[in-house]
């Protein structure tokens, strides 16, 4: 069993890092004009929020990673409900989160972040495919659970 969750794990870590890779390239691929000392300033606060969003990004992927070898405890595998928090958990609290920031920052403000909605549409890239993933071990548990 628990080489069929470092599997899953595996996978799941190279998935992260690719969407890593891609959330930071989309990041540094925004242009900002630094024409006057207000817009430098700007530029300067924006790059620490680029800097800080990732670090939240590459902090929410590792501790969902790692959650997955909670299935190698039996009662936490066989319950679909704990499975699936176990694969899930972690990103949907995080696209929670986000979309409460989101739908406040616009209620207040008019306006959210860019940073922000790239990080937000990445999050839940990410709960899609550990939904799959999750759907996808369910299926091969239930296969060994049938020969057995």
């Amino acid at each position: 069993m628990g080489n069929i969750i470092f599997r899953f794990w595996l996978v799941n870590v190279l998935l992260s890092i690719l969407l890593f890779v891609l959330y930071r390239f989309l990041m540094l691929d925004s242009e900002l004009v630094d024409s006057t000392f207000f817009e430098k300033v700007l530029s300067i606060v924006d790059a620490f929020l680029n800097a800080y969003l990732s670090t939240v990004y590459v902090v929410v992927i590792t501790l969902g990673s790692v959650l997955f070898f909670l299935n190698q405890i039996e009662k936490i595998r066989n319950s679909y409900f704990l499975s699936l928090i176990t694969f899930s958990g972690v990103p949907f609290i995080s696209v929670i989160f986000l979309t409460v920031i989101i739908l406040g920052d616009t209620y207040q403000y008019g306006v959210t972040a860019a940073p922000l909605k790239l990080l937000f549409v990445f999050s839940v890239l990410y709960l899609l495919c550990t939904i799959v993933e999750f759907l996808l071990f369910r299926r091969k548990i239930s296969l060994i659970h049938k020969l057995r």
